[in-house]
C-alpha cells in the first residue's frame, strides 16, 4: 500500500511504499474523546525530491483513501 507524503524540505507530494511504522505508541484519546494514532512512519528509501528518508508523525500524512489532503491517524 502506498502512503502520501509531503516532503518539508520541499514541500512537494509524493507516494511510496517504501516505509516502516516506528515509535507506535498504539491509539490515545485526548481530553475531549477523540482519538488517534501515536505513532511515526520512517521512509525506507530517499524522498524523491530532496534525497533525505525523512520521518513522519501520522498526523503530517495525507489519507490515501480521502483523494485530498484530510490528515490519517485521527477519528
Amino acid at each position: 500500500m502506498n502512503f502520501i507524503f509531503v516532503c518539508p524540505d520541499k514541500n512537494e507530494i509524493f507516494e511510496s511504499e517504501a516505509f516502516e511504522m516506528i515509535e507506535n505508541r498504539g491509539v490515545v484519546t485526548d481530553k475531549a474523546g477523540n482519538r488517534s494514532l501515536d505513532a511515526k512512519i520512517a521512509l525506507t528509501s530517499a524522498c524523491p525530491f530532496c534525497g533525505k528518508q525523512h520521518i513522519f508523525h501520522v498526523s503530517e500524512l495525507i489519507c490515501p483513501f480521502s483523494g485530498n489532503k484530510e490528515f490519517i491517524g485521527k477519528s
